[in-house]
């Protein structure tokens, strides 16, 4: 019997023959499974929502696979899809789990675009021609530019230097990695600053408000916080709340991800400043995916995307929700589709922005 693969295949070859339109070329159905490493986190459950109106639009079977935050089924959950026979697969590349996903899929044949952290190589390599494409935030550049909004919003304390605390997500991931440079170019730039004391939250809310509660009694000048992601962000708030400090007054704290309680904490003036929706990586792996498997190659130059990120202030929140209903954009997966048209952007990437067309 034929797999799902050689189908479409053949159905591309044939309609090419009749000169169907590549409407009529996007009949078959393919069968995409995405792994995420958890749904007990805001940000992964908008990942996966985006995915699926995707896959709604396009017509995509999808199935979506929940690693509870542990490496090993993250690996497994790629060995169940391998033995399903999927068309493609999705996959978030923490705990260096990519580049043994790729390997796996390659034996069977199947396309995998990672997502959100790098693989120690490039896609469409020479060992490694069944990775397609990668899609991730642009974590230097957002790690400067709430460092950057963080510092400027900051005044000098009695020893005359801003004092900030930084909490790292895990060691090692090329998200953390990539933001503390960012931050580290906003230090030198400003000039101005100290840095009274770094602890790692690993991405986690209850870690970051543990180890922030211990750095804030040793060094109770820190007035601003620079944090790694967002979940970590509400563990500094609420670490601040449980020592009688005002989060927004006390302690200012900027952070990423655009999770809706640290939407909320912006509007609020818990949160100095947020930066993300990358959450839109999944979606936009989708496409590239769904395309692929209709016969689009993807282009070498478009091949490794980091996306550009949505900065929000307080002044920005209501912008955030006319554009963000329910934290998802305006997005056209089918117009962004070369299977179903022809004059689509090279990339199906986008900027993401506050205006109705993404």
């Amino acid at each position: 019997m034929l797999s799902r693969r050689k189908i479409s295949l053949a159905m591309i070859a044939a309609a090419a023959m009749c000169g169907l339109s590549p409407v009529a070329r996007a009949a078959s159905e393919p069968t995409i499974g995405i792994v995420v490493p958890t749904l007990d986190s805001d940000f992964w459950n908008r990942y996966v929502t985006f995915v699926k109106t995707g896959a709604s639009q396009l017509g995509v079977n999808l199935i979506v696979l929940n690693a509870d935050n542990k490496p090993d089924q993250m690996i497994r959950s790629i060995q169940d899809l391998i033995a399903r026979k999927v068309d493609g697969i999705i996959s978030v590349g923490y705990w260096d789990t990519a580049p043994p996903a790729i390997r796996f899929a390659k034996r069977a044949n199947i396309p995998v675009v990672i997502t959100d952290t790098y693989p120690p190589f490039a896609p469409q390599s020479a060992d490694h021609s069944n990775y397609i494409a990668f899609i991730g935030p642009g974590d230097f550049t957002a790690g400067y530019l709430y460092g950057k909004a963080l510092l400027g919003a900051m005044k000098p304390g009695p020893n005359g230097k801003k004092v900030i605390g930084v909490i790292n997500g895990t060691p090692g991931t090329s998200v953390a990695i990539d933001r503390r440079k960012g931050l580290a170019k906003a230090i030198a730039e400003d000039g101005n600053v100290e840095i009274a004391g770094e602890v790692n939250g690993n991405f986690v809310s209850d870690q970051a408000q543990t180890a922030f509660e211990s750095l804030y009694q040793g060094h109770p000048e820190i007035t601003g916080v620079w944090s790694d992601n967002d979940p970590m962000a509400i563990g500094v708030i609420a670490a601040l709340k449980n020592m009688g400090k005002v989060p927004g007054k006390d302690v200012l704290i900027a952070s990423q991800d655009l999770n809706p309680p640290n939407v909320q904490a912006v509007q609020d003036g818990e949160q100095l400043y947020d930066i993300g929706g990358h959450w839109v990586q999944g979606g936009i792996g989708l496409v590239i995916m769904y395309d692929y498997l209709h016969g689009f190659k993807v282009p070498a130059d478009k091949n490794n995307i980091k996306l550009v990120m949505l900065p929000l202030t307080k002044a920005d929140v209501p912008l955030y929700f006319k554009y963000f209903p329910g934290g998802q954009p305006n997005y056209d997966f089918k117009a962004h589709s070369k299977v179903y048209n022809k004059d689509a952007p090279a990339s199906p990437a986008f900027n993401l922005q506050y205006t109705s067309n993404q």
